[in-house]
């Protein structure tokens, strides 16, 4: 006999809500919720622990929340109901708590009747409210949601082995910190992100080009153009992609290479070296040899980029100094996907270099930047977006530009900056910069008077 949705969930209740703030939720547990492990949830469980995700019924949704911690708190009363029925005086009971750390809204699709799990929330619970265990269906559906999750790093214990997915344009697009004690598995952690990744974007390559022969051997296989630079100081990770199966290629540089493994000697230009390296090398003392070895790293390098010029150099300089470093800016947002995340301050963003880009356009009259400025326009129009707010405030934002819409403006910055010469550096550069420069220098003719 199928349950009602009233008792369904007073079959999943295990407390009621105590205390609400914005970033925690405190939870009484009731004395007849499980002590070890649940087993009203369609598999056994255990219960209560730390990292468990709970629900909280809100409107037509459920407030998600995880478990961050817990305790025991002697009632000064008794709590269990029935008692005063039979005449008996209880004892003070132990009462167990929790705390919760709301991360997102869980609502029902009522086309396919499945779960969709969304973070934050538009509606906080409020006091008494009841506190459930959520299903198997309901914990897949928290564990595994996201847009854009295609890569498969795991599974999740605490969620019946759901899979655990992550978007590689959010995890590579960003800085990221694996922590944990010694013998964790930090090194697996990284080496398994990068296989998988990689293992990933060659199966999607491989599915879209059906020219690939699928029965070839992994050498055989044309292989992505992605690369993964790791310093690998402790020599962990050298043997991790080197199976004689796997369509991973591997350069292993090393200062003592083993030839015979096919190990390559690391050369590291001399013009890479900063300057506490440069005072090893050279054995400069600190009260006269590296201010000069600072001054001469300085004026080699701020060579390269051509300080000495006329009035009107200096201007086209400046103006090639600034496109360049627009361009170099925007090509690497275009690799993090920066243009995607934070859309509306990249917008923004854009629209302050038009606005500097008209202004020079007027100063600078034998050079064309209207390409540019109409690319950024373009992208502009397409991705702008206005309303008035409840309260009688203008809004306006931008939405997620797209590759081709930044390309476009990329396109055009590249043109400009090759027709002024290429791209260069901006002025005083520092001693630490890595801009080439040869350490041979120039060769003189000398004439015999």
């Amino acid at each position: 006999m199928n349950q009602t949705p009233l008792e369904q969930i007073s079959t999943l209740r295990i407390g009621t809500v105590d205390s609400v703030s914005p970033d925690r939720i405190e939870v009484s547990i009731d004395i007849s919720a499980p002590e070890s492990i649940a087993l009203n949830t369609g598999t056994p469980r255990p219960f209560p622990r730390v990292n468990d995700y709970l629900l909280i019924p809100v409107d037509e949704s459920f407030i998600t929340g995880q478990v961050e911690w817990l305790t025991v708190e002697r009632s000064a009363f008794p709590k269990r109901s029935g008692m005063r029925d039979f005449g008996l005086v209880d004892l003070p009971y132990p009462l167990r708590k929790l705390r919760l750390n709301p991360l997102g809204t869980l609502r029902i699709r009522r086309e396919s009747e499945d779960f969709v799990f969304r973070r934050g929330a538009d509606v906080l619970p409020t006091v008494g409210e009841a506190v459930l265990l959520p299903t198997s269906n309901q914990l897949r559906a928290i564990v595994e949601s996201g847009e854009g999750n295609r890569v498969r790093i795991g599974t999740s214990l605490i969620a019946g082995n759901a899979g655990v997915y992550v978007d590689p344009n959010r995890l590579f697009g960003r800085h990221v910190a694996i922590l944990g004690n010694t013998g964790s598995g930090k090194s697996c952690s990284v080496a398994g992100l990068i296989r998988w990744s990689l293992e990933q974007a060659q199966s999607w390559k491989d599915s879209q080009d059906s020219t690939v022969d699928q029965t070839a051997a992994p050498e055989d296989v044309p292989h992505l153009n992605s690369r993964f630079i790791v310093l690998d100081p402790n020599g962990e990770y050298a043997s991790a992609f080197q199976e004689s199966n796997s369509s991973i290629r591997t350069r292993v540089f090393k200062v003592n290479p083993d030839t015979d493994k096919g190990e390559v000697p690391l050369k590291v230009p001399l013009w890479f070296w900063n300057t506490t390296e440069w005072f090893s090398f050279a054995r400069a003392s600190s009260q006269a040899q590296q201010p000069l070895l600072r001054r001469a790293l300085r004026e080699v390098k701020n060579a390269q980029v051509g300080i000495n010029h006329t009035f009107t150099e200096r201007r086209t300089l400046e103006l090639r100094r600034y496109l360049s470093s627009r361009m170099i800016s925007l090509a690497g947002s275009l690799r993090t996907g920066e243009f995607q995340t934070e859309e509306s301050r990249f917008g923004f963003r854009l629209l302050a270099i038009a606005t500097d880009l008209t202004t020079k356009n007027a100063e600078f009259t034998d050079i064309n930047l209207d390409p540019i400025i109409d690319a950024i326009n373009e992208a502009l129009g397409r991705r702008y977006h206005e309303f008035y707010a409840p309260d009688g405030n203008f809004v306006q934002y931008y939405r997620a530009f797209t590759e081709d819409d930044i390309s476009g403006i990329v396109d055009a910055l590249s043109a400009a900056v090759a027709g002024l010469g290429g791209v260069t550096y901006g002025e005083g550069q520092s001693e630490d910069a890595p801009l080439p420069f040869s350490p041979n220098p120039p060769k003189c003719a000398v004439t015999a008077p």
